[in-house]
């Protein structure tokens, strides 16, 4: 409940902080400019601290599997012990690009199509949802094919 009241604080501060600079996007309507700015930094430190904490996850996670071989553990237990889950590396790599595409194509339409407005956020948010279903299209043919190609159990 907290992080969500934080949120909205954020999202919300540049509207209140606004005083009479504004940027008349289409006429009948005016947005300040720090409501657009404000997020869109967020979202950049965001995705750069998320990726830096993916990269030395990474890098860790590399490190203790040499340690547990260098120890002795046998393959098998720190296959189960560091197994990822899910999704992999392959996995949230597509799917960080196909929302990044996906936000890019977006900003290309909305500069391509002027004045801004409400329609750009629904371009945008357009753009967003279809990288999103190319992704679940892309995870739901791999995990068919997934369960295709196991092997039987011979035990039976």
């Amino acid at each position: 409940m907290k992080k969500r009241i934080i949120f909205a604080i954020v999202l919300l501060a540049p509207m209140a902080l606004s005083a009479q600079d504004s940027y008349h996007f289409t006429e009948g309507s005016s947005f300040s400019r720090q409501l657009f700015e404000m997020p869109a930094v967020l979202l950049g430190a965001y995705l750069f601290v998320y990726f830096l904490i993916t990269v030395v996850r990474l890098i860790l996670d590399n490190r203790l599997k040499f340690k547990m071989v260098e120890k002795g553990v046998s393959d098998k237990v720190v296959e189960q012990i560091l197994q990822p889950g899910k999704t992999d590396a392959k996995s949230q790599a597509l799917k960080w690009f196909l929302i990044l595409a996906g936000i890019g194509l977006g900003l290309g339409i909305v500069s391509a199509t002027r004045p801004f407005g409400i329609h750009s956020i629904a371009i945008i948010a357009f753009c967003l949802a279809l990288s999103f279903l190319g992704y679940f299209t892309y995870m739901n043919r791999t995990e068919k094919q997934e369960q295709t190609n196991k092997p039987i159990d011979e035990d039976n």
